[in-house]
């Protein structure tokens, strides 16, 4: 783990391989840079590979404002991380809500792109039967904290309808997952579940990313499902979509061969295009 700072706070990250396009890598809500761990090493095979603990998550402590964990503000903060990176130009990849700050990235500052990845994320807010147990573990972790908070995501998973399969594989993940969820500030699980309640869709701001792009996702996804991810693709001029097979919403983990291989394709092929003029600068 390597450290620096934004805004005089530290921030967390590893980094992999060299050269090629630099890629950034931007973890979902509650999550960490640990979320890409399978895939790391086949992403760096052809290129530097940045995988950050965002603001109030793992080992980057964060405001204790929970509005400074807006959608806006954290594609904001990603700019400045790219700049404190030396990343003039590089690629975006982002999981589930880092996947809703990765648009706002492109939407503001494309030209300083060259790829995005959208993994297991959605145009705005998950429905309902995703929001409902979102708001409970915010309240929770503002008025009890985070252990409390934990305990209702882990009886919202329990009884849920979701793969019996998928939900025993999380069951043996559950003390790293409840380990990681508590280093966490309550700031961020409030913070970032008002941002995810609230996200809208950018419109005629995502129809204008001029560049290439990749909607990935699983075939069970249950956050946003297949059909709300495709009309995702279809928001974006150009976009190409993949369906994993018999994973569901972190397929970089559930089957990183098969994530892998169409992600890495992909960022080779946009290695490859010409790249265009800066309008004005950044």
């Amino acid at each position: 783990m390597t450290t620096l700072r934004i805004a005089d706070r530290p921030v967390a990250y590893r980094e992999f391989g060299h050269g090629g396009v630099p890629l950034l890598l931007l973890h979902g809500y509650t999550g960490g840079r640990e979320d890409f761990d399978p895939v790391l090493e086949g992403l760096a095979a052809q290129r530097r590979v940045i995988a950050v603990d965002l603001p109030g998550h793992g080992e980057s402590p964060g405001d204790d404002d929970p509005a400074s964990y807006s959608l806006a503000a954290t594609a904001a903060w990603t700019l400045e991380l790219a700049d404190a990176l030396g990343l003039d130009e590089f690629a975006l990849l982002g999981h589930s809500m880092g996947g809703l700050v990765a648009q706002r990235v492109a939407a503001a500052a494309s030209q300083r792109l060259r790829a995005v990845v959208l993994s297991a994320t959605g145009l705005g807010a998950p429905r309902d039967e995703v929001t409902d147990p979102l708001t409970r573990v915010a309240v929770t972790a503002r008025d009890q904290g985070l252990e409390s908070a934990f305990q209702v995501v882990t009886a919202a998973f329990a009884e849920s309808d979701l793969d019996p399969d998928f939900l025993a594989e999380r069951r043996k993940r559950e003390d790293e997952l409840r380990a990681r969820y508590l280093r966490m500030s309550v700031a961020a699980v409030v913070g970032g579940a008002r941002a995810l309640l609230t996200a809208m869709p950018l419109g005629a701001f995502l129809r204008g990313i001029d560049v290439p792009v990749l909607v990935i996702h699983g075939e069970h996804d249950y956050v946003w499902t297949p059909t709300e991810q495709a009309l995702l693709t279809r928001n974006i001029r150009g976009a190409r979509r993949v369906v994993v097979p018999g994973t569901f919403h972190s397929p970089q983990w559930e089957d990183p061969e098969a994530w892998l291989v169409p992600v890495a394709e992909f960022l080779r092929t946009a290695d490859e295009r010409p790249v265009k003029p800066r309008r004005g600068g950044r």
